[in-house]
This record gives structure tokens, sequence and C-alpha cells, in this order.
């Protein structure tokens, strides 16, 4: 069972200079504490004709996001994914802060002005507004697996990568905002079999051809292949305000 977590990935950040590293929940598992991971190389896995194929076409839809937080120095970069028409969810974290340069890349190369329409620091989730991106919208859902496909970006790489993850059950987590200040209640799954590394943040956890049961927010560093996702459920709300937006919203400061 999850036990108490709390975020804690921005000093260690700040002090080793890393850009974008994925944030990180300290969790109380059998009176263990958990960090960040280190990074390491990832390759794509082996997988059945069908699945891989459905996992390369939910691909075309997982974006690199790029941008420039001026006020703390910081060129920043994750991943993301189009789940409504010209809108990409994904981390607040990763864009908290950002005010020049602020863009999404497909797999193709493809480049696209963005803008943020939706930013919640207590649940790490945020919504792009993307004028012009046509990429095929992928759907959330409650629907739950014990097996799935993390598609991501790890930082520095311009084609993304597919991870297969073993699934627990939603479950509850304590955890604090992406600045370390108000405790909040989440539900996660915890997965088992993918390391999550630099540029990730964002993920989306696939489920089936075009279905997202899930999004990447956090690492274990104690167990290197262990990594934590916000269920579909928990990012709702965001995803339906970001849906219908246009305006831009405040996402200040840097976490």
């Amino acid at each position: 069972m999850l036990g108490s977590a709390r975020r804690s990935a921005g000093a260690a950040r700040k002090s080793a200079g890393a850009i974008a590293l994925v944030m990180c929940v300290a969790v109380s598992m059998a009176g263990s504490a958990a960090g960040c991971v280190v990074a390491r190389e990832l390759t794509l896995p082996a997988a059945p004709t069908a699945e891989a194929t459905a996992v390369s076409e939910a691909a075309h839809s997982v974006v690199r996001v790029r941008g420039v937080a001026s006020s703390c120095r910081k060129r920043l970069e994750g991943t993301g994914f189009v789940y409504a028409p010209e809108r990409v969810l994904l981390n607040a974290h990763v864009i908290a802060g950002v005010d020049r340069a602020l863009e999404v890349v497909l797999d193709d190369g493809r480049r696209f002005a963005a803008r943020v329409v939706a930013f919640d620091p207590e649940i790490d989730a945020a919504v792009l507004r993307v004028p012009g991106l046509t990429a095929r919208p992928l759907r959330l859902t409650r629907d739950e697996r014990t097996s799935a496909v993390v598609v991501g970006y790890p930082k520095g790489t311009t084609v993304p990568v597919a991870l297969p993850a073993r699934v627990r059950p939603d479950q509850p987590a304590e955890s604090y905002d992406i600045y370390n200040r108000d405790k909040v209640s989440l539900r996660i799954h915890r997965l088992r079999g993918v390391g999550i590394t630099p540029g990730m943040s964002g993920a989306p956890l696939i489920a089936g051809e075009d279905q997202v049961m899930g999004m990447i927010f956090a690492a274990a560093t104690d167990m290197a292949d262990v990594g934590y996702a916000l269920t579909a459920a928990q990012l709702e709300v965001v995803a339906t305000t970001g849906r219908s937006a246009t305006a831009t919203v405040p996402h200040d400061p840097c976490d």
C-alpha cells in the first residue's frame, strides 16, 4: 500500500543543475524512501505486431515540449500528448515559469508555437493550446489494465521511445504541489519495469490504440524500474478546462 508521499526533486535538480528532470515522489513503502532515478539508455521493446502498430500510431500524437524560463535561467524540456484538437496535456512543472520560445515538436520534426491555457500546480498538470496542430487526439480512459506502454522523449532525443510497464490499480497518494508548499491528495498508478529519465515528464501511459490511462509525473530512486503516473480520472478537470480555453493563463514562477 502506498503511504505518505511528497515531491522532492526540486532541490536535487537545482543542486545538480539538471534541466526538466522528472519530479520524484518520496514514498513510504515498507519503511523505505524513494527519490530520483539515474538516467540510463532506453531502447524500444520487442512487441507483438498488433501492439507495436498501435503504439507506433499513438506515438505520432506524443510531442516534445520545449521552452525557456528567463527568471530562473532554464531551458526546459519534457513530453506531452495531444488529447483534443490543438490541445496538448503535460506536467505543470515542465512549463512553470516559461516565458520564451514555448513550442511543441512532432516526431517528424514539425514545430508549433504554444500557449499555456490551463495550469494546475497542485495536480502537476497543464494544457497547451497549439494552433495548427493536426495530430490525432488520444483519449483519456478510466479503464484500467495491468500492462501498458509509456511513450515519451528522453531529454535530447528527437524520436520517442516506447517502454512496456506493469501497472498496479489506481491508489491514493499524499504529495505536495510542484513548489513543495501545499500538501495534496492524488490518485496515481504505480508502474514497474520502466525507468523514468529526464524529459519523460508528461509521457502518456498508453493502454490501447488511442487510449491513455495516465500521465507520468514522478520516478522512484530506490528502484530504478519504478515510476508513477497520474490517473486519467485525476487529469479530467484540467483536461476539460483546457479543452475550450483560449486565453493564456499565469504559470509562474519556476518550480
